[in-house]
């Protein structure tokens, strides 16, 4: 009599572990800090592989020829330890990164461009792939259509042409001891300027899953200080207004596709200004330029230095702060922007720094969460602390109360209060956010242990109902 209850109960338990546990986290094993002694060398077998799903190698190129060509001699060594990962963790899974904003992105519009040269394409990509041990492809395009980078009219719909091909030919491969269907993915851009060339809902019937590049929103090339990825737009009421991670997800994750398919792009890298006006440090001031360089390029600062600066204010003993290279100084503590929900702080009087934290990222994965998406994509894995202090946040952040296949029916979105903006109106996160922020604090594993016992329980009742 009871047995159907307690299946029901069952039934509720065990969908939520799997759902839990089905996540993403997709890792791009790129170069992005310089040879920095802040800094040691980033070797494959550094690398926290236990916090991720899949890992990307960043990058591989398309030729003169218009086939696939890795980047230097020496990534060789480097594909094959990567791999090697996949004897310590073997549900990991591993692409290659075609493309890049380095690469001649012509190259891209003339391969897709005819039916001779998609096919020539594929099958050097489907060798390259299994030669060296991947299991898949992501197509990094910046961007189609995009005339100042080779682009022409026709891509949007040769790309797809060239994906449905390409999805057809794995579809089709003769596997081999143990291969899987290859994993196709593609990078999106972070907002309309570019995604529009992206026919998103056609290209969803040929791949795994998208990677929104939800970072690097703004810049250098601007005039005005924020943060690279704010949560909401904290530039709205400026001619930089229209780019925030809420503005990529809603503008490149279209209803019609399920919400599974997109990951959240999340940079490990701040961005970085020269101030014009020492005296104004909130989002939205001027700026005369990128910040100096560091351990990144100009107008960028990758994790485990802004860190290193903001440790040192919690310690008194000057001579006891942790040594900086650069002989730097944060000369205004780190403060919150309450629209963006990003961290800021400034150095050496002039140099404004946008970052994020495993505070700031909890606040996005909460979003995510909300939104339906299947998981997240980093870029990009050597920018973190050496204790992979960022990465470890994301994954928890990820792995507590996770579920899949939600949607957001509402427009959520910041709410005009308080804000220590300048340039900006006062925001906030919604109400709504708010919620889901001080929900359920269960973790996966007390999930876990709370199936296990109802398991139990029903084998025992079966037991006493025979």
């Amino acid at each position: 009599m009871r047995l159907p209850v307690i299946l029901a109960s069952l039934a509720l338990v065990v969908p939520s572990i799997l759902v839990a546990e089905a996540q993403r986290v997709v890792g791009y094993y790129g170069k992005t800090a310089g040879d920095c002694p802040d800094y040691p060398s980033f070797a494959p077998a550094q690398l926290p592989y236990d916090l991720y799903t899949h890992l990307n190698f960043a990058f591989v190129m398309i030729n003169d020829d218009g086939v696939v060509e890795m980047q230097h001699p020496e990534d060789v060594q480097l594909y094959k330890e990567l791999n090697d990962l996949k004897i310590k963790k073997p549900s990991l899974r591993t692409a290659v990164t075609v493309g890049g904003w380095d690469m001649d992105m012509a190259h891209y519009s003339k391969m897709v461009s005819t039916a001779a040269n998609r096919q020539k394409f594929i099958k050097s990509a489907m060798t390259f792939v299994r030669k060296h041990g991947f299991d898949g492809l992501d197509f990094d395009w910046e961007y189609p259509s995009d005339k100042l980078r080779g682009g022409h009219d026709n891509d949007p719909q040769n790309f797809v042409a060239f994906l449905k091909e390409m999805r057809d030919a794995a579809n089709s491969e003769v596997l081999k001891g143990g291969q899987e269907r290859l994993i196709l993915s593609i990078a999106l851009p972070g907002g309309p300027y570019h995604g529009q060339y992206f026919t998103v809902p056609k290209l969803a019937q040929y791949v795994d899953w998208f990677n929104i590049m939800a970072y690097n929103l703004h810049g250098q090339w601007e005039d005005m200080v924020f943060c690279a990825a704010p949560l909401y737009d904290t530039a709205a009421h400026t001619k930089y207004n229209g780019y925030s991670v809420d503005d990529a997800a809603k503008s490149m994750a279209p209803r019609t596709v399920n919400p599974k398919k997109f990951n959240l792009g999340l940079s490990l890298s701040g961005v970085t200004f020269t101030l014009k006006d020492k005296k104004k440090t909130s989002p939205g001031s001027p700026a005369g330029g990128p910040g100096k360089q560091g351990c990144q390029e100009k107008g960028a600062m990758a994790y485990f230095e802004a860190k290193k600066l903001a440790n040192n204010l919690h310690i008194s003993d000057v001579k006891s702060r942790a040594f900086d290279q650069f002989h730097r100084t944060v000369t205004q503590e780190p403060k919150m922007d309450n629209v963006g929900k990003c961290m800021y702080m400034v150095i050496d009087e002039d140099q404004w720094v946008g970052y994020d934290t495993p505070e700031t990222y909890a606040l996005k994965v909460e979003y995510l969460k909300n939104y339906g998406f299947g998981g997240v994509s980093i870029w990009s894995m050597d920018s973190d602390s050496a204790n992979h202090e960022l990465t470890t946040s994301i994954h928890k952040s990820l792995t507590k109360n996770f579920v899949q296949g939600s949607s957001i029916t509402k427009e959520d979105g910041p709410t005009e209060e308080d804000s220590d903006t300048t340039a900006v109106e006062p925001e906030e996160i919604s109400s709504e956010s708010k919620k889901t922020n001080s929900g359920n604090s269960h973790s996966a594993k007390e999930v876990a242990s709370s199936a296990v016992k109802m398991m139990a329980l029903l084998a025992l009742t079966i037991v006493l109902l025979a």
